[in-house]
């Protein structure tokens, strides 16, 4: 065997050893983990994240990360979620220097280096728990600080990638346009609405509707502004524009994590051995009859990975605000849907290399047969050694070529055995993710009120019933977080 050859064997047992290793711990912990987000029981999900991610393993650091910031989000545990996404945030950092040096299908990346999707949404998870905790002091600019890494993210991703399907984010962008709002950074809402409304068109991926509290928003800072010409543009091309807060009201933003992220399974294709040579191996044709009469092929299977959808009755939300001092006062509104996360994990997975795969699988077969050629060819040469030996008795030949036929014919098993492995494919992602994001947003008087949300089908039928209480100031924003998730 070639000696870079050789190198590159060792190394890959090395890197196969830790990345079983690292495979098996992250299935250890989904195998926990799943059922618990399926049943929605988030704060046992929670708890069982925060106490695996003590003794979690470095190869998924980030994953864990990740999971562990969003069930704490969910949970209401909101200065831990930043704790964990601070560190995936700076793992994450550490991605150009982590090595990933090769390329095989047999084998995974050890590290789980995450996703610019991920990152995104980390940012956009951390400003709401800056805006949700009362504790931080200085939070409405916690909350910016995250919309500025954000744009600091797509801005890399512009430049570095520019061949990748996820470049911006019109939600991410319209989200944060309202924290720079709310933490009274007008120009900065301004730009971030503008930069909406550009990923609407360019970069839309989810193939999202404008929101109407977007363009309301950004039409309500030229007006504040003055700048009557971008709002008479504005209002060209959306002619519903309308200027807001014209009162002393505030405004009830509410955020649905709507069902459940897709999970990434794999999915095994199966060729005849004749039909896969000729549309993906055209060279060394004369091993062809070889390959199939050593090995005995007839079919050749190879592993790809894609996304499994789970069904979920709930489909959108209404809102009913009712005042507390009095009841009679009613408010209501209904969702719309921001984002489609399903979407973009599935658009953002590369679509299946078949040539390449099966054009390895079927080298291996070629690369075997040369290696078992040259072990019946070491195998000759070792058993005409030892017959032609005139040193050594009758006895001892019979014992010395017993003993090469078991370790030849080993060999030979052992190579053939190999065969049988599939290539790996990564299955890991961040599964707590919901599947979509609605929103509601409502103008309402400042006082007490109680938050009826109801969960509807496709059909508009109500599924299930949830009820909040909350505080509306005047000239503030307050944001809700729910989750729903309903399958059969």
């Amino acid at each position: 065997m070639h000696l870079k050859s050789v190198k590159h064997f060792i190394l890959s047992l090395i890197f196969l050893s830790l990345t079983s290793c690292a495979t098996t711990k992250v299935n250890e912990f989904y195998d926990t983990l799943a059922p618990l987000i399926e049943q929605r029981n988030i704060s046992g999900a929670a708890a069982f994240a925060a106490d695996f991610y003590q003794d979690c393993d470095k190869y998924n650091k980030l994953l864990y990360s990740l999971e562990l910031g969003f069930l704490a989000h969910l949970n209401g545990d909101f200065k831990e979620s930043n704790t964990a996404f601070e560190n995936a945030k700076y793992i994450y950092s550490m991605k150009d220097y982590t090595s990933t040096f090769f390329n095989n299908d047999t084998l995974l990346p050890s590290y789980y280096l995450g996703e610019d999707y991920e990152m995104a949404y980390t940012n956009f998870i951390c400003a709401l728990n800056y805006l949700k905790t009362r504790k931080f002091k200085g939070k409405r600019d916690e909350a910016a600080v995250e919309a500025r890494q954000v744009n600091n993210l797509f801005n890399k991703i512009k430049i570095d990638k520019k061949n990748t399907i996820y470049k911006d984010d019109p939600f991410i962008r319209y989200f944060m346009g309202l924290v720079y709002q709310n933490a009274g950074f007008l120009n900065d809402a301004m730009v971030s609405y503008k930069l909406a409304l550009t990923a609407y068109a360019n970069y839309n991926i989810c193939d999202m509707k404008v929101p109407e509290d977007l363009v309301n928003n950004l039409y309500t800072i030229y007006c504040h502004y003055g700048l009557e010409q971008d709002a008479k543009n504005l209002r060209k091309t959306y002619p519903y524009a309308k200027q807001l807060y014209t009162n002393d009201n505030g405004t009830l933003f509410i955020v649905n994590y709507n069902g459940l992220a897709p999970k990434r399974v794999e999915q095994i294709v199966t060729l005849s051995f004749d039909l896969a040579w000729d549309k993906y191996y055209k060279i060394n044709n004369p091993y062809r009859y070889d390959v199939m009469r050593e090995f005995n092929v007839h079919e050749i299977s190879a592993a790809f990975a894609v996304y499994q959808e789970y069904f979920n009755r709930v489909s959108s939300f209404e809102i009913e605000a009712i005042d507390e001092d009095d009841k009679t006062k009613k408010y209501s509104s209904k969702s719309y849907l921001v984002t489609n996360l399903a979407t973009i994990l599935e658009k953002h997975l590369p679509e299946p290399n078949y040539r390449a795969v099966f054009y390895s699988r079927i080298n291996r077969y070629v690369i075997a047969l040369r290696e078992i050629d040259n072990i019946r060819e070491q195998y000759e040469q070792k058993k005409r050694d030892i017959l032609s030996d005139r040193e050594l008795n009758k006895t001892t030949k019979k014992r010395l070529l017993e003993n090469l036929d078991r370790e030849t014919a080993a060999n030979i098993r052992s190579i053939k055995n190999s065969l049988n492995t599939l290539n790996k494919v990564d299955l890991r992602s961040w599964r707590s993710l919901p599947e979509q994001i609605n929103m509601a947003t409502l103008s309402l008087p400042k006082g007490k009120y109680t938050i009826i949300i109801k969960y509807l089908d496709k059909t508009g039928k109500l599924i299930e019933k949830q009820e909040m209480k909350t505080k509306i100031r005047k000239n503030r924003n307050r944001f809700l977080l729910t989750n729903s998730f309903k399958g059969f």
